[in-house]
């Protein structure tokens, strides 16, 4: 029992660490500061905290010098997927409230569910099916009785869900290439390259406040990823009981949004967010068990 309570206490900590990042990046894509800008020094910070922590995981070198020279392609690729995904996070969240911004990145369990089925060949039954079904339902419920636009960002961050899903299903068929660090570490390097080499071609010194902020949001990243990983290592066989738990996060969203941005949420909205939350707890319990 305190394994499993553990586990749902890490997989919330998840959930209130990567919101804790979406209200950062909100609050930086307000000001006149580009992703470039926040991504450098944010993700750099990230790197250098996950370097302090592999040193206590056996040495950096077990988690970043792949067995094979071939094993290098896929961690990278997803880094270039990071790098291509961080600019749309970044200006979505500016354009369009955090609450509708949380609900559609939590498609990601819903697609990933589906990749599952054909790309790992998993079973996927009727329940799965009706779940998912209803879990977009929830996702059309939500959009349609706000104020906000719909507008292209609406659709880049249900892009982000889908490559999101690709990205981690690729990760979980070839596991075997690095480890969970390894691939950590790889997916930062192009990210913090590209931010870099724009950052140099418009340099910029942010007040101490705004340094702080940037700085903050690698640390949440960081705890966030970690926080995930500990979870699912620790809950063990009790896995299908704490991934309900992730959708936990579109609650932080929608609480963020009210306090920091004077989000307005209607009742169907709030139907719309519990509707995706109950049908996306039975799809991945249903995919865990």
């Amino acid at each position: 029992m305190k394994i499993l309570l553990l586990g749902i206490l890490l997989i919330c900590l998840n959930g209130f660490t990567g919101s804790t990042f979406d209200t950062i990046t909100k609050f930086i894509s307000l000001t006149n500061y580009n992703w470039y800008h926040y991504y450098s020094i944010g993700l750099t910070t990230s790197l250098i905290i996950l370097l302090i922590f592999l040193k206590f995981q056996g040495g950096i070198k077990k988690h970043i010098i792949l067995k094979k020279k071939q094993y290098y392609f896929l961690p990278i690729i997803r880094g270039f997927h990071f790098a291509f995904i961080t600019p749309i996070i970044y200006y979505s969240l500016k354009y369009i409230p955090i609450n509708i911004f949380t609900t559609l990145l939590m498609t990601t369990p819903f697609f990933l569910i589906i990749l599952a089925k054909f790309i790992l060949n998993e079973k996927l039954n009727y329940i799965s099916w009706i779940a998912i079904i209803i879990g977009f339902i929830g996702v059309i419920i939500v959009l349609r009785p706000t104020n906000a636009p719909i507008n292209v960002y609406i659709f880049l961050v249900l892009l982000v869900a889908i490559t999101n899903a690709l990205s981690f299903t690729a990760v979980h068929k070839y596991s075997y290439m690095a480890t969970t660090y390894g691939f950590t570490f790889y997916g930062f390097l192009p990210p913090i390259i590209i931010s870099f080499l724009f950052f140099f071609t418009d340099p910029i010194i942010p007040s101490g406040k705004e340094f702080l902020l940037f700085t903050s949001s690698g640390i949440t990243v960081m705890i966030s990823a970690w926080a995930f990983t500990a979870a699912y290592h620790i809950a063990g066989k009790y896995s299908s009981v704490i991934s309900p738990f992730i959708f936990v996060q579109i609650l932080w969203g929608t609480l963020y949004g009210i306090i920091f941005f004077s989000e307005k949420i209607s009742t169907l909205s709030i139907i719309g967010i519990f509707v995706i939350i109950a049908s996306g707890s039975i799809a991945v319990y249903n995919r865990n068990k």
